[in-house]
């Protein structure tokens, strides 16, 4: 009984839906396509399911009908839902509302702190023009670390003029009075340790230079921090003054910050690194010596290093080439100019790998160790000039392992 049933459904769908081609004819081509009876059922049952979820959605639409469900109960859920996100929504507006106002009040709180501390600096300064003075100066130190400190040839540190500088007079008959006095020694306390510092500084660069046996006033005269001009009064203008005891501890500390920035530029001009990268030996010492050709005394001007065939050699600071070439004995020579009067020489290289003008900087390799020139057998004859006058290198070298 079912078998003949489902056999006469299968016989009326193949009546229904028999096998069937299309024929496209394109171009002089004829190509057909083979429709059939499962695709044919498959495609009518896709059709009547859209059609039938289209008169549902309409029905839904018109009348609120809904054959899933009592169209009360969705219309009750969807309005609850809006009615949550709502409230969702106000609680953001009004936390956003609630941060913005206390974010206001912080900014009013601390612009009426940023404001308090100018109004307290010009009370106990006298004026509104307050100079602002580092904590520290920017010292590189030749752009190194400070491994040990050198002594200078005065043992005696200098200190600060006045240790402390006498508080104003504050009286308001305010609760600030005690505000202001708190921020006048803190004011004090801030410029003792900012002027340590400097004179530390002071200090210590005085010592590195001294090292190398050089006076320290003569490699100042070098640098390019001059300032002066003749003095011409400003008439029909004020500028304000600061009176009492702060203008003149600022204008002290100012000279000497000035003092430890053009000594931290000179030494960061010095030559103060090793001229070859690898181990080396030194074969030559600065001064007087046999000459290995004649065999009679004769000044050496520089420093001679064994270190083997194009050993790297590098540059003793930072600076510009002003020589790259063959030049006399000397064979092929790098000479780089570093600043405040400081030259320094790399001759009888194998190889040379920067030319004239270019800018190098500390530990940049200039060439490879050679024997060209004047010379007996692969070394580097390294000098440092200072205003067009040797000096011995190896007292450079010294200064250089209190830094690295």
């Amino acid at each position: 009984m079912v078998s003949d049933v489902i056999g006469d459904v299968r016989t009326r769908i193949l009546q229904t839906f028999p096998e069937r081609q299309i024929y496209l004819r394109s171009g002089g081509e004829v190509t057909y396509y083979n429709l059939t009876t499962r695709l044919q059922v498959a495609i009518v049952t896709a059709i009547a399911v859209m059609a039938l979820w289209c008169v549902m959605s309409l029905l839904n639409a018109m009348f609120g009908l809904s054959l899933f469900g009592n169209p009360d109960e969705r219309i009750v859920a969807l309005e609850a839902t809006y009615e949550r996100q709502l409230a969702d929504s106000q609680a953001k507006v009004e936390n956003a509302e609630l941060l913005l106002t206390e974010q206001r009040q912080s900014f009013e709180l601390m612009a009426a702190n940023i404001e308090a501390k100018h109004n307290t600096l010009s009370q106990i300064v006298g004026t509104d023009a307050v100079p602002t003075v580092g904590a520290e100066p920017a010292l590189k130190f030749a752009e190194a670390e400070i491994i040990m400190a050198p002594t200078r040839r005065d043992n005696v540190d200098r200190v600060a003029r006045r240790a402390y500088i006498p508080s104003h007079e504050i009286s308001t008959g305010l609760p600030i009075d005690r505000s202001l006095a708190s921020l006048d020694d803190t004011q004090n306390d801030i410029l003792i340790s900012a002027e340590a510092d400097i004179l530390e500084s002071i200090d210590f660069n005085r010592a590195l230079i001294e090292t190398t046996d050089m006076e320290v006033e003569t490699v100042l005269e070098q640098g390019t921090q001059g300032q002066g001009g003749p003095f011409i009064p400003l008439s029909g203008f004020s500028t304000p003054m600061i009176d009492g005891a702060f203008q003149p501890r600022v204008t002290t500390i100012q000279a000497r910050l000035y003092e430890a920035e053009a000594l931290a530029k000179v030494v960061e001009a010095m030559p103060l690194g090793h001229p070859v990268k690898n181990e080396t030996v030194m074969t030559s010492h600065f001064g007087v010596r046999r000459d290995p050709f004649t065999k009679r005394p004769t000044f050496h001007e520089g420093l001679d290093f064994i270190g083997g065939t194009m050993a790297p050699i590098v540059a003793t600071a930072s600076g510009t080439v002003i020589y790259s070439g063959v030049k006399g004995g000397y064979g092929r020579v790098v000479e780089i100019d570093h600043g405040h009067g400081f030259v320094t020489r790399y001759a009888h290289l194998k190889k040379t790998f920067v030319k004239r003008g270019q800018t190098v900087e500390k530990g940049d390799e200039l060439g490879g160790m050679g024997s060209t020139g004047r010379s007996t057998a692969t070394h580097l004859h390294y000098e440092v000039h200072f205003q067009g006058r040797p000096f011995d290198p190896k007292k450079f070298l010294k200064a250089g392992l209190y830094v690295q």
